[in-house]
């Protein structure tokens, strides 16, 4: 996959970042070797090299004792951090120079990126590597980009995204503010709506296309392709904004590239009416048990022990997924997938993301429909959501044995503020034992009666708390709460954020 090529200029960097963030403690070297597979000297080497190109406001500190600790700004998140690590990176500027320029030699870029000839030659060496991947070459000095102009921009696209692009620091003859004001009065025209965040990404896909069509670089698809979808309204809002897009030197190549556009705008619509796209999801697709769609979901369901066509929020955003995913097959676009791509390499030896790429490849086997790593990755995050979702909503019926009307409610107070709607509260006092072998209503007993166990239910679990509940005691029914979820769904809380191993606190 070309995004992993791509993270392997500075994998070694952002698996210690990672790890000492996410562990937010001391750390040793024989830890960060252990988790990083890499030896102790070459996590040594990397920690000198990432003191030196650190923000300010980061700090690396080292002890004797203890060992390596990252300290963050308030503000700092590890998509800054890792997006100050790629900035620094000679690889990803002697990379930009290429993708946005028609042919540079060796002098350019020793000398734009601050590095000797022999070191740019050594880049260029690596990037043959990963250009390769993406099915394209690098021509002898001037290097650039030869091969299908599609997967060209593809490429660019996934160095962009990777790079945090941003409309203010594009060099650009699109008016990126006119733009955005023209297309949105062109979707209301149309009563259309778009998925979160489209307007950054097609602000991106205009900015590639001008630059592509003004080195003299066109897009092509079939006539049958364009006679399908000349009539669309993607293709019709797409046409209106023409004046934005570099002028081509034909009509013909200029409806190639309204085209171009018009598939990305298709694969960024969101349905305008939730409920009536639910209702043709349900009746349509899912009611065909033997669609595609229907056994992937089917077989979701059944792995993670609940039903997930009832949650409306996973069910719809999962097929704007598929949708997508679609599209790209189709048209060997690449929509953009933001951060994503460099988290990949931690989630993907989780067993539900392993899971859901084996249930994916065996239902879409037949369509059929392409499944990559990132699609995989964004189909983890919408089913974690949807465990989560569900794990919130989770209720235990709880019977609160006190001894007096005080710690009764002081307790069950306490029990509200720390565990919110998950637990529903009945109040009892050791007289009233009975009545929770009558009802057999009850999870759990948490009690505060220590002298006489005998009255308690031998068989529902019980809880016992002090008058002013320890934060231990507490800690205890949260971790019954946890695990009283994953027991009744069947899986196993460790392969759901935030990811907790066994006897953590």
């Amino acid at each position: 996959m070309i995004g992993d090529k791509m993270n392997r200029f500075y994998k070694r960097y952002s698996d210690i970042i990672f790890y000492l963030l996410s562990e937010n403690k001391w750390n040793s070297l024989a830890q960060l070797a252990d988790k990083t597979g890499f030896s102790k000297s070459t996590i040594w080497r990397d920690l000198e090299f990432l003191e030196t190109i650190l923000p300010d406001d980061w700090k690396l500190e080292k002890h004797e004792t203890f060992g390596i600790r990252l300290s963050k700004p308030e503000s700092g998140t590890l998509e800054s951090i890792l997006g100050h690590i790629r900035e620094k990176n000679s690889y990803f500027h002697t990379l930009k120079l290429i993708l946005l320029n028609d042919g540079v030699d060796i002098s350019q870029i020793s000398q734009e990126v601050h590095i000797s000839r022999s070191t740019a030659y050594r880049h260029i060496e690596k990037l043959q590597d990963v250009l390769q991947e993406a099915e394209l070459t690098l021509t002898a000095s001037p290097f650039k980009l030869v091969g299908d102009e599609k997967n060209i921009r593809r490429f660019i696209i996934q160095y962009l995204d990777l790079m945090a692009f941003k409309t203010e620091d594009a060099i650009s003859s699109v008016n990126f503010e006119e733009f955005q004001t023209a297309l949105l009065k062109q979707l209301s025209n149309y009563s259309m709506s778009l998925r979160t965040g489209a307007l950054l990404r097609l602000k991106m896909i205009i900015y590639i296309s001008n630059l592509r069509v003004s080195m003299g670089y066109f897009v092509s698809f079939s006539k049958s392709t364009l006679a399908a979808y000349e009539e669309s309204k993607f293709f019709l809002i797409s046409k209106d904004l023409v004046h934005f897009m570099a002028k081509s030197p034909s009509r013909e190549i200029q409806l190639q590239e309204i085209l171009f556009f018009a598939i990305y705008l298709m694969s960024e619509e969101r349905p305008i009416n939730r409920s009536q796209h639910l209702r043709y999801l349900r009746g349509r697709k899912i009611g065909e048990r033997e669609h595609p769609f229907a056994i992937f979901l089917d077989s979701l369901s059944t792995y993670v022990g609940f039903n997930l066509t009832e949650d409306d929020i996973f069910l719809f955003h999962i097929y704007q997924t598929l949708k997508r995913i679609s599209l790209e097959n189709e048209f060997k676009t690449e929509t953009i997938r933001n951060s994503m791509l460099q988290y990949l390499p931690y989630y993907e030896s989780n067993t539900i993301f392993q899971t859901i790429e084996e249930r994916a490849i065996k239902a879409f086997s037949k369509v059929p429909l392409i499944i990559k790593k990132l699609d995989v990755l964004e189909i983890f995050t919408l089913l974690q959501a949807a465990i989560l979702r569900k794990k919130n909503q989770h209720t235990i019926q709880v019977a609160l044995v006190c001894r007096t009307y005080y710690e009764k409610d002081y307790i069950r107070e306490i029990l509200k503020y720390q565990h919110g709607n998950h637990l529903a509260i009945s109040t009892l006092d050791a007289s009233s034992m009975d009545l929770i072998s009558k009802y057999e209503e009850f999870d759990l007993i948490i009690s505060t009666d220590y002298h006489d166990s005998t009255n308690l239910i031998g068989y529902i679990p019980t809880i016992k708390v002090s008058t002013f509940p320890t934060p231990s005691e507490l800690m205890e029914i949260n971790e019954f709460i946890q695990d009283h979820f994953f027991e009744q769904i069947g899986l196993d809380k460790e392969m759901v954020y935030p990811f907790e191993k066994r006897g953590d606190s």
